[in-house]
């Protein structure tokens, strides 16, 4: 039934999971299993994955009663522990993130919820109230969901570790002189900010490859198959990956930072507790970097 609810949430099932971290098949077998036990279809498929059909519908709220059914059978003599559902992107995810939610444990018992989403994934999801916080690289402009800016973090040009840019880095304009990896499709907000900041620089590189991965990134720029521009917080592991980080001289290479989240839970306690983690996370990352260059 969990199984079922993600996939009626993502109207995907690559997507679920990806998220859930399941091979396409397994999630597929299962859903099938269901509907065999049900004996009616689940899901119809379209263009871009699927969605409901008219018993999936009716089965979906039956199916959050059960779950919340469940828990509280599994748990009956324990006080409420609250669910924190946080939803981000890829770069966070596998750095920000993580920390964050372990000092909010350390503070507060909670149950995690933790899923990867596209850009548009996530503004659906504060709207419809599916996720109590989004990690952000670009801004949600909706007058349900309330944003807290952090520090912008640098975007690094990402290069092997031998490469000629790493003792000598000509410029920007040298950036199309080599075959470039680029991170997401061409609709990510991250991917669009960067070709905007290029095309300030009349610069167009030839994209050899594009892959949803940071870490598969990393690991074909190791291998010399191109070059990429990455989030600065995502290559602390550049010397172990076999990579190198080249500072861009120029300010606007920068990716926002935000922390969003609903409207409907800004006067919670438990909001402001996880906005002054993370501010503090920030924070000290920014002392980190300033003592570094200070070295």
């Amino acid at each position: 039934m969990q199984l079922f609810m993600a996939v009626a949430r993502n109207k995907s099932i690559s997507r679920t999971a990806e998220q859930l971290f399941m091979s396409q098949s397994t999630v597929t077998t299962r859903l099938q299993r269901l509907e065999r036990e049900l004996g009616y279809q689940l899901f119809t498929r379209t263009p871009g994955g699927v969605q409901l059909s008219a018993a999936g519908q009716r089965l979906l709220p039956l199916a959050e009663q059960m779950m919340s059914i469940e828990q509280r059978m599994v748990e009956p003599l324990k006080r409420p522990v609250r669910t924190l559902r946080v939803m981000s992107g890829r770069a966070f995810v596998s750095t920000d993130v993580p920390q964050c939610l372990h000092r909010m444990l350390q503070v507060e018992e909670v149950r995690l919820q933790v899923r990867m989403g596209l850009y548009e994934d996530m503004v659906g999801a504060l709207i419809g109230n599916q996720v109590d916080f989004c990690f952000l690289g670009e801004p949600v402009h909706h007058p349900r969901v309330r944003l807290v800016e952090f520090p912008a973090d640098a975007i690094d040009l990402v290069v092997p570790q031998h490469h000629r840019f790493t003792h000598d880095f000509p410029g920007i304009a040298a950036i199309a002189t080599e075959p470039f990896i680029a991170f997401a499709d061409s609709t990510a907000p991250f991917r669009r900010r960067i070709w905007m900041l290029l095309a300030k620089y009349d610069v167009y590189p030839e994209v050899r490859m594009e892959l949803d991965s940071i870490d598969g990134i990393k690991a074909m720029v190791a291998q010399g198959l191109g070059i990429s521009l990455l989030p600065r917080r995502t290559l602390a592991d550049a010397h172990a990956k076999g990579i190198a980080a080249v500072p861009i001289d120029d300010e606007h290479f920068r990716r926002p930072t935000f922390l969003a989240y609903p409207d409907a839970i800004e006067n919670e306690a438990f909001t402001k507790q996880l906005i002054q983690i993370v501010s503090n996370h920030y924070a000290s990352q920014a002392r980190f970097r300033n003592n570094d260059t200070e070295d």
